[in-house]
């Protein structure tokens, strides 16, 4: 099989998430065989190189650029692959690579990443709480509560725009042959929001195996362990607020708009590594005791459990969103209320207290994620998608 992934990135290339999942599935399509071509843009050469007249065009070319629409049928026709896999197209690329895409007969395949598609703002939160308003498809509130963290006029605008060109609700949808949503709280979500329920399936990311052999060795480091942004909407200062007078070793990797205020309200006993790369923060992940997400948004599916998980690192994880389908509770880590440092801190107590039950916690994640989350599993779902998309 032949298959052209395209993805945008929101930095100058930066490798986040969504890009490393994007090579990660390139790298596993290769090793079985099919041939991958990769075509990638980035906002930087809007944001960041372009002039003046180049972001007034970006606005106004927010559903629709004629650009990328005869780039990608250049690479369409030179490369002929019989799927076209997006993982972003905002900003730069648009929606006009799908019809560039059905126009060549080239089947299409989605993966919704985040919540754009149902939510202008993509994160189903507003004043840092979760919010479902605009699953009826009035994406207009984003305008009203500005629903972006840092409250950007500008990003809601472009944001509400792009909805409005592109949501459940419109054409976008019969462009896409195949949507892929990582998550079954996810896909409830888009099904709700008006995608057609027989173009969406359930893939979740996946990783390969980072202690590099079946078993589990049971080694535990020294203390808890958070990496992320630090940030109001990742939860870091419900984490905080919860280790105060807590003698025991937190460690934080990452950086954001709240790092000095919680530095200075955090005690000694926390250390801020600033930020890492994904293999420093693995290092670090591998020699703590037990990892700590207590982000207060939906969230798709979080790189970072997925990595505790295969490390198998008890978890203690906020309840919200999808982290149910990934933890059971009691069983393969532990959950607390999403926001509630009190919470947060009994289930901390409850892990430095008992190393039995962070053994056990820590051998079902990793069992866990060996029965799910592993490229031989992923690889399976990802072809059933194709050739979904190829029969459509």
């Amino acid at each position: 099989m032949r298959i052209l992934i395209v993805h945008n990135h929101y930095g100058r290339f930066a490798q986040g998430g969504e890009a490393n999942v994007m090579n990660a599935e390139a790298r596993l399509l290769t090793e079985h065989g099919h041939e991958v071509m990769k075509f990638e843009r980035t906002n930087a050469e809007i944001y960041e190189d372009g002039s003046l007249v180049d972001k007034v065009r970006a606005f106004c070319d927010v559903g629709w650029s004629e650009k990328s629409y005869q780039e990608i049928r250049k690479v369409i026709q030179d490369f002929d692959p019989d799927i076209m896999h997006v993982h972003n197209y905002w900003l730069a690329l648009t929606p006009s690579i799908f019809a560039a895409a059905k126009e060549c007969g080239v089947k299409t395949v989605l993966t919704l990443h985040n919540y754009r598609l149902i939510c202008p703002g993509n994160q189903f939160m507003r004043n840092n709480e979760p919010c479902t308003l605009c699953l009826d498809g009035k994406g207009w509130r984003c305008m009203v509560y500005r629903c972006f963290p840092d409250r950007s006029m500008l990003k809601c605008l472009l944001s509400t725009i792009l909805y409005y060109k592109t949501s459940a609700r419109s054409f976008l949808s019969p462009w896409v042959d195949a949507y892929i949503s990582l998550t079954a709280f996810g896909h409830s979500r888009f099904i709700a929001a008006g995608l057609p329920a027989k173009k969406v399936f359930v893939k979740p990311n996946f990783m390969p195996d980072p202690l590099g052999c079946p078993t589990f060795s049971g080694d535990e480091g020294n203390g808890g362990f958070y990496a992320g942004r630090v940030s109001a909407e990742k939860g870091i200062e419900t984490v905080i607020d919860a280790w105060a007078g807590l003698e025991y070793p937190l460690r934080v990797a990452g950086d954001g708009p709240l790092l000095g205020e919680m530095k200075r309200k955090a005690t000694c006993s926390v250390r801020w590594l600033g930020w890492q790369s994904r293999d420093e923060t693995l290092i670090f992940l591998k020699k703590s005791t037990f990892f700590i997400f207590p982000s207060i948004l939906y969230e798709g599916f979080p790189l970072s459990l997925l990595e505790a998980m295969a490390l198998g690192k008890p978890i203690i994880a906020s309840d919200l969103g999808p982290r149910r389908e990934m933890i059971e509770d009691g069983v393969s880590g532990l959950l607390f209320e999403a926001g509630n440092p009190k919470d947060l801190r009994a289930k901390i107590e409850t892990l430095i207290s008992d190393p039995s039950l962070r053994m056990r916690l820590g051998q079902a994640a990793r069992d866990t994620y060996l029965s799910r989350y592993t490229p031989e599993k992923n690889y399976e779902m990802l072809i059933n998608v194709y050739e979904h998309a190829l029969q459509s």
